[in-house]
Protein backbone atom coordinates (compact mmCIF):
# COMPACT_ATOMS: atom_id res chain seq x y z
CA UNK A 1 0.00 0.00 0.00
CA UNK A 2 1.07 3.64 -0.47
CA UNK A 3 2.77 6.44 1.61
CA UNK A 4 0.27 7.42 4.63
CA UNK A 5 -1.48 10.66 4.02
CA UNK A 6 -2.25 13.68 6.43
CA UNK A 7 -5.95 13.64 6.72
CA UNK A 8 -7.17 17.81 6.35
CA UNK A 9 -9.85 17.41 8.48
CA UNK A 10 -8.55 15.62 11.87
CA UNK A 11 -4.74 16.46 10.97
CA UNK A 12 -3.70 12.32 11.34
CA UNK A 13 -1.39 10.42 9.18
CA UNK A 14 -3.81 7.86 7.72
CA UNK A 15 -3.86 5.08 4.99
CA UNK A 16 -4.64 6.86 1.46
CA UNK A 17 -8.35 6.42 0.41
CA UNK A 18 -11.54 7.82 -0.24
CA UNK A 19 -12.34 8.56 3.73
CA UNK A 20 -10.27 8.91 6.82
CA UNK A 21 -10.01 5.82 8.80
CA UNK A 22 -9.03 7.92 11.83
CA UNK A 23 -12.47 10.28 11.71
CA UNK A 24 -14.18 9.05 8.36
CA UNK A 25 -14.12 12.22 6.88
CA UNK A 26 -14.65 12.20 2.72
CA UNK A 27 -11.40 12.66 1.54
CA UNK A 28 -11.61 12.04 -2.34
CA UNK A 29 -15.22 13.92 -3.34
CA UNK A 30 -15.56 17.21 -5.59
CA UNK A 31 -14.60 20.32 -3.53
CA UNK A 32 -13.02 20.32 -0.13
CA UNK A 33 -13.06 17.30 2.49
CA UNK A 34 -16.26 16.06 3.94
CA UNK A 35 -15.83 16.32 7.47
CA UNK A 36 -19.87 15.42 8.07
CA UNK A 37 -20.06 13.44 4.57
CA UNK A 38 -23.75 13.56 4.19
CA UNK A 39 -24.07 11.31 1.09
CA UNK A 40 -22.02 8.33 2.77
CA UNK A 41 -24.22 7.02 5.68
CA UNK A 42 -21.93 5.90 8.47
CA UNK A 43 -23.64 2.65 8.82
CA UNK A 44 -24.09 1.75 5.23
CA UNK A 45 -22.23 3.93 2.67
CA UNK A 46 -24.20 3.22 -0.14
CA UNK A 47 -26.90 5.55 0.89
CA UNK A 48 -27.37 8.82 1.61
CA UNK A 49 -27.92 10.04 5.44
CA UNK A 50 -31.61 11.14 4.05
CA UNK A 51 -32.62 7.65 2.23
CA UNK A 52 -35.64 6.41 4.01
CA UNK A 53 -34.34 2.86 4.95
CA UNK A 54 -36.08 1.41 7.67
CA UNK A 55 -33.85 -1.55 7.67
CA UNK A 56 -30.46 0.38 7.56
CA UNK A 57 -31.27 2.48 10.70
CA UNK A 58 -32.78 0.20 13.04
CA UNK A 59 -30.80 -2.95 12.19
CA UNK A 60 -28.00 -0.76 11.66
CA UNK A 61 -24.76 -3.29 12.74
CA UNK A 62 -26.45 -5.64 9.57
CA UNK A 63 -24.36 -5.69 6.59
CA UNK A 64 -25.51 -4.57 3.09
CA UNK A 65 -25.46 -8.13 1.65
CA UNK A 66 -27.55 -9.61 4.64
CA UNK A 67 -29.99 -7.02 4.97
CA UNK A 68 -32.88 -8.41 2.32
CA UNK A 69 -34.42 -10.55 4.35
CA UNK A 70 -35.32 -8.57 7.39
CA UNK A 71 -36.54 -6.03 4.62
CA UNK A 72 -38.52 -8.74 3.05
CA UNK A 73 -39.59 -9.76 6.70
CA UNK A 74 -40.79 -6.01 7.44
CA UNK A 75 -43.07 -5.96 4.09
CA UNK A 76 -44.28 -9.34 4.86
CA UNK A 77 -45.46 -8.31 8.49
CA UNK A 78 -47.07 -5.07 6.98
CA UNK A 79 -49.02 -7.38 5.00
CA UNK A 80 -49.56 -10.03 6.53
CA UNK A 81 -51.36 -7.44 9.56
CA UNK A 82 -53.52 -5.86 6.70
CA UNK A 83 -54.95 -9.39 5.48
CA UNK A 84 -55.12 -10.67 8.90
CA UNK A 85 -56.76 -7.53 10.03
CA UNK A 86 -59.27 -7.34 6.64
CA UNK A 87 -60.16 -11.02 7.72
CA UNK A 88 -60.54 -10.07 10.78
CA UNK A 89 -58.87 -13.10 12.25
CA UNK A 90 -58.43 -11.65 16.11
CA UNK A 91 -56.22 -14.45 17.66
CA UNK A 92 -53.84 -15.16 14.70
CA UNK A 93 -53.72 -11.01 14.75
CA UNK A 94 -53.16 -10.00 18.03
CA UNK A 95 -50.55 -12.93 18.29
CA UNK A 96 -48.58 -11.28 15.30
CA UNK A 97 -49.15 -7.70 15.98
CA UNK A 98 -47.84 -8.52 19.71
CA UNK A 99 -45.33 -10.40 18.48
CA UNK A 100 -43.46 -9.88 14.90
CA UNK A 101 -41.68 -7.02 15.18
CA UNK A 102 -39.80 -8.01 18.98
CA UNK A 103 -39.25 -11.43 17.57
CA UNK A 104 -37.51 -10.38 13.97
CA UNK A 105 -35.20 -7.84 16.25
CA UNK A 106 -34.14 -10.64 18.36
CA UNK A 107 -33.09 -12.38 15.74
CA UNK A 108 -31.21 -9.12 14.13
CA UNK A 109 -29.70 -9.11 17.47
CA UNK A 110 -28.51 -12.76 17.77
CA UNK A 111 -27.14 -12.38 14.14
CA UNK A 112 -24.97 -9.56 15.14
CA UNK A 113 -24.14 -10.24 18.24
CA UNK A 114 -25.09 -6.81 19.82
CA UNK A 115 -24.71 -8.57 23.83
CA UNK A 116 -21.16 -10.14 23.45
CA UNK A 117 -21.23 -13.71 24.67
CA UNK A 118 -24.01 -11.93 27.54
CA UNK A 119 -27.50 -12.82 25.79
CA UNK A 120 -29.23 -13.65 29.44
CA UNK A 121 -28.33 -10.39 31.60
CA UNK A 122 -28.43 -8.30 28.21
CA UNK A 123 -31.87 -9.33 27.31
CA UNK A 124 -33.06 -9.87 31.07
CA UNK A 125 -32.12 -6.57 31.64
CA UNK A 126 -33.29 -5.02 28.45
CA UNK A 127 -36.09 -6.75 26.71
CA UNK A 128 -37.04 -8.75 30.18
CA UNK A 129 -37.41 -5.58 32.23
CA UNK A 130 -38.99 -3.86 29.62
CA UNK A 131 -41.77 -6.58 29.19
CA UNK A 132 -42.54 -6.81 32.97
CA UNK A 133 -42.61 -2.68 33.38
CA UNK A 134 -45.12 -3.18 30.00
CA UNK A 135 -47.36 -5.62 31.86
CA UNK A 136 -47.44 -3.49 34.57
CA UNK A 137 -47.72 -0.38 32.85
CA UNK A 138 -50.66 -1.82 30.78
CA UNK A 139 -53.13 -3.47 33.56
CA UNK A 140 -52.35 -0.44 35.32
CA UNK A 141 -53.64 2.14 32.58
CA UNK A 142 -55.30 0.32 30.23
CA UNK A 143 -59.26 0.04 31.33
CA UNK A 144 -58.31 4.19 32.10
CA UNK A 145 -57.09 4.92 28.85
CA UNK A 146 -60.11 3.21 27.07
CA UNK A 147 -62.43 4.40 28.99
CA UNK A 148 -60.96 8.16 27.74
CA UNK A 149 -60.58 6.89 24.21
CA UNK A 150 -64.62 6.27 24.34
CA UNK A 151 -65.33 9.65 25.70
CA UNK A 152 -63.06 11.28 23.61
CA UNK A 153 -65.84 9.67 20.68
CA UNK A 154 -69.08 11.49 22.50
CA UNK A 155 -70.49 15.12 21.56
CA UNK A 156 -69.38 16.92 24.87
CA UNK A 157 -65.85 14.76 24.66
CA UNK A 158 -63.61 13.71 27.64
CA UNK A 159 -62.82 15.86 30.23
CA UNK A 160 -59.22 17.83 29.49
CA UNK A 161 -57.89 16.84 32.91
CA UNK A 162 -58.44 12.94 31.33
CA UNK A 163 -57.08 14.30 28.24
CA UNK A 164 -53.67 15.73 29.31
CA UNK A 165 -53.58 12.19 32.00
CA UNK A 166 -53.60 10.16 29.35
CA UNK A 167 -52.25 12.42 26.17
CA UNK A 168 -49.07 13.47 28.05
CA UNK A 169 -48.46 12.41 31.29
CA UNK A 170 -49.00 8.38 30.00
CA UNK A 171 -46.78 8.59 27.40
CA UNK A 172 -44.72 10.28 29.10
CA UNK A 173 -43.93 8.12 31.99
CA UNK A 174 -43.97 4.96 29.40
CA UNK A 175 -41.04 6.32 27.40
CA UNK A 176 -39.21 6.68 30.75
CA UNK A 177 -40.19 2.95 32.09
CA UNK A 178 -38.60 2.11 28.17
CA UNK A 179 -35.42 3.62 29.13
CA UNK A 180 -34.94 1.73 32.15
CA UNK A 181 -33.57 -1.72 31.31
CA UNK A 182 -31.06 0.44 28.90
CA UNK A 183 -30.14 2.96 31.46
CA UNK A 184 -29.35 -0.13 34.33
CA UNK A 185 -27.00 -1.64 31.74
CA UNK A 186 -25.27 2.03 30.82
CA UNK A 187 -23.88 1.48 34.38
CA UNK A 188 -23.64 -1.97 34.92
CA UNK A 189 -21.80 -3.53 32.28
CA UNK A 190 -19.02 -2.04 29.72
CA UNK A 191 -20.88 -1.96 26.70
CA UNK A 192 -19.45 1.14 25.33
CA UNK A 193 -20.47 1.62 21.49
CA UNK A 194 -23.38 4.03 20.37
CA UNK A 195 -24.78 0.79 18.62
CA UNK A 196 -25.02 -0.62 21.69
CA UNK A 197 -26.97 2.04 23.60
CA UNK A 198 -29.33 2.08 20.16
CA UNK A 199 -29.64 -1.84 20.28
CA UNK A 200 -30.42 -2.44 23.64
CA UNK A 201 -32.76 1.13 23.99
CA UNK A 202 -34.79 -0.90 21.14
CA UNK A 203 -34.63 -4.40 22.58
CA UNK A 204 -36.41 -2.89 25.74
CA UNK A 205 -39.16 -0.65 24.03
CA UNK A 206 -40.11 -3.97 22.08
CA UNK A 207 -40.21 -5.93 25.34
CA UNK A 208 -42.53 -3.08 26.76
CA UNK A 209 -44.48 -3.20 23.17
CA UNK A 210 -45.00 -6.80 23.71
CA UNK A 211 -46.82 -7.25 26.75
CA UNK A 212 -48.44 -3.84 26.58
CA UNK A 213 -49.83 -4.95 23.35
CA UNK A 214 -51.23 -8.57 23.93
CA UNK A 215 -53.04 -6.65 27.28
CA UNK A 216 -54.10 -3.88 25.62
CA UNK A 217 -55.62 -6.16 22.84
CA UNK A 218 -56.92 -9.37 24.70
CA UNK A 219 -60.52 -7.82 24.78
CA UNK A 220 -60.56 -8.56 20.91
CA UNK A 221 -59.72 -12.35 21.66
CA UNK A 222 -62.46 -12.50 24.15
CA UNK A 223 -64.89 -11.25 21.74
CA UNK A 224 -64.74 -14.71 19.41
CA UNK A 225 -62.61 -15.85 17.03
CA UNK A 226 -64.00 -12.92 14.36
CA UNK A 227 -63.41 -9.28 15.17
CA UNK A 228 -66.70 -7.31 15.42
CA UNK A 229 -65.16 -4.25 13.47
CA UNK A 230 -65.37 -3.79 9.99
CA UNK A 231 -61.87 -5.25 8.23
CA UNK A 232 -60.94 -1.94 6.85
CA UNK A 233 -61.02 -0.66 10.56
CA UNK A 234 -59.46 -3.57 11.93
CA UNK A 235 -57.14 -3.73 9.64
CA UNK A 236 -55.81 -0.26 10.07
CA UNK A 237 -55.83 -1.11 13.73
CA UNK A 238 -52.91 -4.27 13.03
CA UNK A 239 -51.07 -1.88 11.13
CA UNK A 240 -50.84 0.70 14.24
CA UNK A 241 -50.43 -1.73 16.98
CA UNK A 242 -48.53 -4.52 15.12
CA UNK A 243 -46.08 -2.39 12.97
CA UNK A 244 -46.34 1.86 13.53
CA UNK A 245 -46.05 1.71 17.37
CA UNK A 246 -43.45 -0.60 17.62
CA UNK A 247 -41.29 1.09 14.88
CA UNK A 248 -41.77 4.56 16.65
CA UNK A 249 -40.88 3.21 20.21
CA UNK A 250 -37.39 1.81 18.99
CA UNK A 251 -36.42 5.06 16.84
CA UNK A 252 -37.29 7.24 20.40
CA UNK A 253 -35.65 4.81 23.02
CA UNK A 254 -33.20 3.94 20.74
CA UNK A 255 -32.22 7.50 20.06
CA UNK A 256 -31.95 8.51 23.79
CA UNK A 257 -30.10 5.10 24.69
CA UNK A 258 -27.40 5.65 21.90
CA UNK A 259 -27.16 9.27 23.05
CA UNK A 260 -26.84 8.41 26.41
CA UNK A 261 -24.07 6.18 25.88
CA UNK A 262 -22.41 9.12 24.16
CA UNK A 263 -22.98 11.34 26.47
CA UNK A 264 -20.33 12.66 28.96
CA UNK A 265 -17.62 10.88 26.96
CA UNK A 266 -14.61 12.56 25.14
CA UNK A 267 -15.92 12.71 20.96
CA UNK A 268 -14.71 14.56 18.04
CA UNK A 269 -15.12 17.48 17.37
CA UNK A 270 -18.05 18.12 14.76
CA UNK A 271 -18.29 21.91 14.91
CA UNK A 272 -21.43 22.25 12.51
CA UNK A 273 -22.89 19.17 13.72
CA UNK A 274 -22.27 18.44 17.15
CA UNK A 275 -25.96 19.65 18.47
CA UNK A 276 -27.44 16.52 16.82
CA UNK A 277 -26.28 13.97 19.22
CA UNK A 278 -27.09 15.81 22.12
CA UNK A 279 -29.00 13.67 24.88
CA UNK A 280 -30.98 16.70 25.82
CA UNK A 281 -31.98 17.15 22.00
CA UNK A 282 -32.58 13.22 21.53
CA UNK A 283 -34.80 13.27 25.19
CA UNK A 284 -36.48 16.38 24.00
CA UNK A 285 -37.74 14.85 20.28
CA UNK A 286 -38.92 11.54 22.16
CA UNK A 287 -41.22 13.64 24.38
CA UNK A 288 -42.40 15.53 21.47
CA UNK A 289 -43.18 12.30 19.34
CA UNK A 290 -44.73 10.62 22.31
CA UNK A 291 -46.96 13.47 23.74
CA UNK A 292 -47.84 14.08 20.18
CA UNK A 293 -48.89 10.95 19.41
CA UNK A 294 -50.51 10.68 22.73
CA UNK A 295 -52.71 13.54 21.55
CA UNK A 296 -53.70 12.26 18.28
CA UNK A 297 -54.91 8.74 20.02
CA UNK A 298 -57.56 11.07 21.78
CA UNK A 299 -58.18 13.89 19.63
CA UNK A 300 -58.37 12.47 16.56
CA UNK A 301 -61.31 10.28 15.94
CA UNK A 302 -61.00 8.87 12.35
CA UNK A 303 -58.95 5.82 12.23
CA UNK A 304 -57.87 6.85 8.54
CA UNK A 305 -56.40 10.62 9.58
CA UNK A 306 -54.59 8.87 12.67
CA UNK A 307 -53.13 5.94 10.82
CA UNK A 308 -51.91 8.72 8.31
CA UNK A 309 -50.65 11.34 11.20
CA UNK A 310 -48.73 7.97 12.82
CA UNK A 311 -47.36 7.09 9.08
CA UNK A 312 -45.78 10.62 8.57
CA UNK A 313 -44.20 10.99 12.39
CA UNK A 314 -42.45 7.55 11.76
CA UNK A 315 -41.08 8.64 8.53
CA UNK A 316 -39.80 12.15 10.01
CA UNK A 317 -38.12 10.07 12.84
CA UNK A 318 -36.62 7.94 10.82
CA UNK A 319 -34.91 10.49 9.18
CA UNK A 320 -33.67 12.27 12.09
CA UNK A 321 -32.78 8.80 13.76
CA UNK A 322 -30.83 8.08 10.91
CA UNK A 323 -29.10 11.88 11.00
CA UNK A 324 -28.22 11.48 14.51
CA UNK A 325 -26.57 7.87 13.99
CA UNK A 326 -24.75 8.55 11.23
CA UNK A 327 -23.25 11.64 13.36
CA UNK A 328 -23.34 9.94 16.52
CA UNK A 329 -20.75 7.35 14.99
CA UNK A 330 -19.08 9.87 13.14
CA UNK A 331 -17.99 11.55 16.48
CA UNK A 332 -17.75 8.47 18.67
CA UNK A 333 -14.39 8.06 20.10
CA UNK A 334 -12.16 5.18 18.61
CA UNK A 335 -8.96 3.80 18.91
CA UNK A 336 -7.41 5.63 15.57
CA UNK A 337 -4.29 3.54 15.57
CA UNK A 338 -3.93 1.47 12.04
CA UNK A 339 -4.46 -2.15 12.42
CA UNK A 340 -3.32 -5.43 10.26
CA UNK A 341 -4.90 -5.69 6.99
CA UNK A 342 -8.36 -7.53 7.01
CA UNK A 343 -11.17 -7.42 4.27
CA UNK A 344 -14.05 -4.72 5.23
CA UNK A 345 -17.34 -7.06 5.50
CA UNK A 346 -19.45 -3.92 3.88
CA UNK A 347 -17.16 -3.57 0.27
CA UNK A 348 -15.39 -6.74 0.69
CA UNK A 349 -11.73 -4.71 -0.12
CA UNK A 350 -8.23 -5.15 1.99
CA UNK A 351 -8.03 -2.29 3.98
CA UNK A 352 -6.26 -1.53 6.99
CA UNK A 353 -8.12 -2.44 10.30
CA UNK A 354 -8.83 1.31 11.65
CA UNK A 355 -12.41 3.21 13.26
CA UNK A 356 -13.42 3.54 9.78
CA UNK A 357 -12.87 1.84 6.51
CA UNK A 358 -10.45 3.91 4.20
CA UNK A 359 -12.20 2.71 1.27
CA UNK A 360 -16.31 2.50 1.72
CA UNK A 361 -16.15 4.96 4.96
CA UNK A 362 -18.02 2.79 7.11
CA UNK A 363 -18.01 3.18 11.04
CA UNK A 364 -16.25 0.24 12.36
CA UNK A 365 -18.63 0.16 15.42
CA UNK A 366 -20.90 -0.59 13.09
CA UNK A 367 -20.14 -4.09 11.51
CA UNK A 368 -21.38 -7.48 13.39
CA UNK A 369 -19.14 -7.68 16.03
CA UNK A 370 -18.30 -11.39 15.49
CA UNK A 371 -16.41 -10.45 12.64
CA UNK A 372 -12.85 -9.88 12.26
CA UNK A 373 -13.04 -6.32 12.28
CA UNK A 374 -14.35 -6.21 16.11
CA UNK A 375 -11.55 -8.89 17.08
CA UNK A 376 -8.73 -6.22 16.69
CA UNK A 377 -7.79 -4.10 19.34
CA UNK A 378 -7.33 -1.11 17.41
CA UNK A 379 -10.52 -0.93 16.92
CA UNK A 380 -12.40 -1.19 20.45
Amino acid sequence: MSENQKCPVCGRSVPPGEYCGACGAGLRRRGSPSPGRAYAFAANPGEHVLQPDVTSALFPHLPQQRSAPFRLALLAVAAALVVLGYLRLTGALVALAAASVPVLYGIYAYEVDVYEGEPVYALGITAGIGALLGAIWALLTGHYVTQTLVLGTTPQGAPIGRVLLVAVLFPLVAQLLMLAGPIILRFTRPYKEVLDGFSFGALSALGFVFTSTLIYLWPEMQSGPVAVAGGTLFALRSLLHGLLVPLVDVGTTGLVAAALWLHGRRTRTLPRYGWTTSLWLALAVAAAVQVGLGLVDILVTSSTAAILIYVGVAIALLFWVRTALHYMLLSEPADSGVGSDISCSHCGHTVPSMAFCPNCGIATRATPKPGSRRDNPTTR
